[in-house]
Parts: structure tokens; sequence; C-alpha cells
């Protein structure tokens, strides 16, 4: 009997979400020899609340329904729902740890299409909530976004998946890198990192399968990444947890709506130096709306009635690290009075955005605080170093579970920017 071929890799790559389809499409292009391995399908589908449904990782959500924080699985991760809204990497995030993205993320600007949109497709109706903050003494403007206006229809369907493919998702990079001679396999669960001397060398999955490489990265998520580490040996993985809590402010303006509208075009960031808040216009879609209204309890239902004519404003805050991943798909995530102080704050900036823009007090409402971005769980300085090594000589993490405290904004062009990063370290370290 012959024995078995190892399936050789320079870099393997766990996840495909925009942190995994960049470190994929950067390892590539330096001419390494890649796999990329992915628990999901490719949903092409896109547009409707049924694509949605079909990327959630169902089971996770409901075992942790009173805190509703969404877990994805497909090609491209979450990045196929975001709403396209791009904020930089944070500086107060990164700095104390002597980590400066700037190069990475002017590279990233350049290739994800980032810009401000025009007037026509941010909508009349964020363009009278800016108008409407700016005689408030606020400082709102028009908001970069990862998508490229000349392909945008305007629909405001952005998180439900770019129809067009005018939004940019990871799946722009994990194509590249396959063109580029990357291998792409979907439907691969991870099971267990293989270790040997004290070393990564390969992936195990569920169904038997091995491939072995000179470096892992996983790249899954702030649950699963922090899984694989524990079955591994890394005790520390999934203590503490972050995930942008937010919570969506509904008003009826008069004569308008967020339907249509881009999300998160317009905005302020203004808050987040010294109180972690973001304050973006969004629009939810119905199934999105009915689950959020529902969530908020019985006597939030008869507002549903109105749901075609309510704006929606979300604020997004830095969380408190804390709660932790639980043993299968269970985690706590409690939220502290210091989040709850942040929601309120933004809650009453919005209350007054809206007042001022014509609705009346009785159509204004807060909804139940979600979950936006699992992260921090492998925090650099915790369980990662600052070139995002485990203990585990080449085992990495790269995407939102690195991040050293909650980002409290937009993910995707920091991550993007991290993927950057690690590929550099990567490339440098095999040479």
């Amino acid at each position: 009997m012959k024995k078995e071929r190892k399936k050789e890799y320079d870099v393997i790559v766990v996840g495909s979400g925009a942190a995994g389809c960049t470190v994929a499409r950067e390892m590539t292009k330096k001419g390494k020899k890649v796999l990329l391995l992915e628990k999901g399908g490719r949903m092409e589908w896109l547009g409707t609340t049924a694509t949605v449904a079909s990327m959630i990782d169902i089971p996770t959500l409901l075992r942790n329904y009173k805190d509703i924080v969404i877990f994805v699985n497909n090609y491209g991760g979450a990045s196929n729902i975001a709403a396209g809204c791009a904020l930089p990497p944070p500086k107060k995030v990164f700095a104390p740890l002597g980590i400066d993205l700037t190069g990475e993320a002017e590279e990233a600007k350049k290739e994800l299409w980032i810009q401000p949109m025009p007037d026509e497709l941010v909508g009349e109706n964020n363009m009278r909530l800016l108008e409407a903050a700016n005689s408030l003494g606020y400082h709102w403007q028009k908001v970069e976004k990862f998508i490229n206006a000349d392909k945008c229809t305007g629909s405001g369907n952005c998180m439900l998946g770019c129809k067009t493919g005018a939004k940019w998702t990871g799946r722009v990079f994990g194509d590249e890198a396959v063109a580029g001679g990357a291998d792409l396999k979907l439907h691969a669960s991870v099971k267990d990192v293989i270790v040997e001397n004290g070393k990564a060398a390969g992936v195990a999955l569920k169904n038997g399968e091995r491939y072995y490489g000179k470096a892992v990265v996983l790249s899954s998520g702030g649950l699963n990444n922090v899984h694989m580490l524990r079955r591994a040996g890394i005790d520390e993985a999934g203590k503490g947890l972050c995930c942008d809590w937010l919570s969506f402010v509904q008003g009826i303006i008069p004569g308008t709506n967020s339907l249509g509208a881009t999300p998160m075009s317009v905005g302020t960031t203004e808050h987040y130096d010294e109180d972690g808040i973001c304050i973006l216009p969004v629009a939810p879609n119905w199934a999105l709306f009915l689950g959020i209204v529902a969530l908020s309890g019985p006597k939030h239902l008869l507002k549903l009635a109105n749901f075609m004519r309510y704006t929606s404003i979300m604020v997004k805050v830095q969380d408190d690290i804390v709660g932790e991943i639980k043993k299968g798909r269970a985690f706590s995530k409690p939220l502290t009075a210091n989040d709850r102080k942040k929601i309120d704050k933004g809650v009453q900036i919005i209350t007054k955005i809206f007042k001022k823009a014509g609705a009346k007090e009785s159509s204004i409402y807060p909804m139940k605080a979600a979950g936006a971005h699992p992260s921090a769980t492998c925090r650099i300085g915790h369980v990662l170093d600052a070139n995002l090594e485990t203990q585990i000589r080449d085992l990495y993490c790269c995407d939102a579970s690195v991040f050293p405290s909650s980002l409290g904004a937009p993910v995707v062009w920091t991550v993007v920017s991290l993927g950057k990063r690690l590929s550099k370290h990567l490339e440098a370290k095999m040479i």
C-alpha cells in the first residue's frame, strides 16, 4: 500500500472573510502556495432576505437569542452583508500596542474602491438628516464607502448582498487569489490545527482530510477561532468578548423614510475618540426590522404598521471586554452599565436630530441593543503577539477576533489592513 502523499502549502488560511481572503490574495501575489478553506458555500443568490438567512449561523443565534450577535458562514463572510461603510483603522485602538496600520490602510483604500457616494446615491433622506445634525452644531458629513458608484443602482439593500457587484466583499480578493493559483475549498469544516513539536504543521478537517503548511492562519471569526485554539491547548482564547453593541433608533420624519437610501453614507465619528460612539443612519430591511422590533418587546409590535414610514439611525459603541466563549456554540455577553451609558448618550443625540428634522417625539424610540461584530476573543497582547502569532509557532489569527479592544466602528477596512500587515510578516519570515 502506497503511503498517502502529504498535501503541502506555504500558507493555509481557515475562513474566507475579508481578512482571510486578503491574506490568501497577498500571499498568492508573493508567489506562495496558498490553501483557502471555507466552512460554508458560495451563495450567488444575493439581494434578498433569504440570502441573509442562508448565511447566518442559525444554531448559534438561537442558542444565544438573549445576546443578539450574528455569525456568518459563507464565502466572503460577513462582508457579504456589510453596509459597505469604510472607516479607517482607529489609532486609539492599535497605537498603545505600537501597531501602525497607516501604510496598509492607504493600500487598501486604493484597492477597495473607497470613496464618498454621490448625492443622488446618498439619498434625500440621508441629506436631510445631515442638514438637521449640522444645524444643531454636530459635525456630520458624507462617509466613505467601499462601493463602486458606477455599478450601484441605489437600492439601499447593501446588507442583503449586493446584486450588481458594486460593493467590495472578501470574495473580490478571494477570487483574485484563486486566479493567481490559490486552492479554494468550500464546505471544508476544520476540526483541529495539527501541532508538531510546538509548531503548527497543518489542519485536520472534520471529514478526515489533512492539509499541511508552513503557516496556518485562522480567520474564521471570534467564535470558531477560539474553539480551534482551545483544542490546540491555548486556554486563554475566548476569555473576554466584544461585539460593538448597537441600537437602531426609529423615528418618523414627515415626507420621507430611509428605504432606498444608501445605508451609512452620512454620519459622524466626532464622539468616537472621547466616548467611543459612532452615529450612522441605516436602512434595515423589513425582516431585520421585524426581528429587532419583536426582540424589543411586545409593546413595540404595533409600530410595525408604520414600517414604511420609519427612518433609522444607528448608534454603535465601543463595549467593555466582558463575557466569554463557552463550550459548543454558546457564549455570554452582558451589556454593562458603561455600555448602556454610551448607548443612551447616542440615543439622546439621535433624538435631538430627529426632532430637528421634524419627527414627533411620540414616533421616536430605540430598539433593543444588538451585537454587530464578535471580536477581541483572541486579542493582541493577550492571546497573540504584535505579529498576530500565538504561543504555537507559525499559528496565527487574523480577523476581528484579534482586536485588542472593541472597535466600535465598521471593521472591514481594519481587518483588510491587518491582513496586509500579516502577509508582509509572513513573506519576510519565509524568505
